[in-house]
């Protein structure tokens, strides 16, 4: 199991990092991934989907045992996820009664926070990109609620390759 905890805001600077992580264990055959928000602000767009993104690998590789779970989500990160209806693939823990011994495991060894080395402004943009295109493909209301996103990151995206 590949455990996160996310200190200070989940959003879309820090998430290529945690989505760089969570996709090497993805690529080595791990299933099931908790992404704990007790220290979490907030939580944006970008971060839910790419946590959506990995969400549906995991039920395509895995259906039966595989798992992306978060735990501790607080009342408005949890309220976001189940808005844009993403809760059937992305498990959420709000009581705090799942993972109790590995909890206690992971506060008695957690490291120091790992900081994220900076990406270039291209490979920033592809990743939002991507994340809100998974959020867009979830359903229908969130086709339409990211649309206009989707279209300013493809012709920001767009520009900056013609800028290099």
């Amino acid at each position: 199991m590949a455990w996160v905890r996310v200190q200070g805001t989940a959003n879309h600077e820090n998430a290529n990092c945690i989505r760089q992580f969570l996709r090497s264990r993805f690529e080595k055959g791990w299933r099931k991934f908790v992404v704990d928000l007790e220290e979490s602000k907030g939580i944006d767009s970008t971060f839910i989907g790419m946590l959506y993104q990995l969400a549906a690998d995991v039920a395509e590789e895995d259906e039966e045992d595989g798992l992306v779970e978060i735990i501790n989500p607080g009342e408005r990160n949890e309220r976001s996820i189940r808005k844009l209806g993403l809760d059937a693939l992305i498990q959420i823990d709000s009581d705090g009664l799942r993972w109790k011994e590995e909890r206690e495991l992971v506060r008695e060894n957690m490291m120091q926070p790992v900081s994220c080395p900076p990406v270039s402004k291209q490979a920033h943009t592809e990743m939002v990109l991507e994340a809100h295109e998974a959020l867009a493909a979830a359903n229908e209301e969130n086709e339409k609620r990211f649309c206009d996103v989707l279209e300013f990151l493809r012709q920001d995206l767009e520009t900056q390759k013609t800028e290099n």
